[in-house]
């Protein structure tokens, strides 16, 4: 559009937590980033992220429970 590209597409978040600052540097600054949620979908299978579980896992009832009262002693 004048002298300008657009580019559309989804993304997985995943693999795009960088795409912001990688933007502004392949376009000198001048690149602008418009985002909105799309939905869930599964993955690709060569994209393979995962987070370390900070807290108490909820799936371990009674020690959650502990914790969500302050009871739980901390190591």
């Amino acid at each position: 559009r004048q002298e300008r590209m657009e580019i559309e597409g989804l993304l997985p978040v995943a693999t795009t937590l960088d795409f912001p600052a990688r933007l502004g540097s392949l376009t000198r600054g001048r690149g602008t980033l418009s985002t909105f949620f799309h939905g869930y979908r599964d993955c690709p299978p060569d994209v393979h992220v995962e987070r370390v579980r900070r807290g108490v896992n909820p799936l371990d009832q009674p020690k959650y429970i502990l914790a969500a009262r302050n009871a739980l002693t901390q190591n």
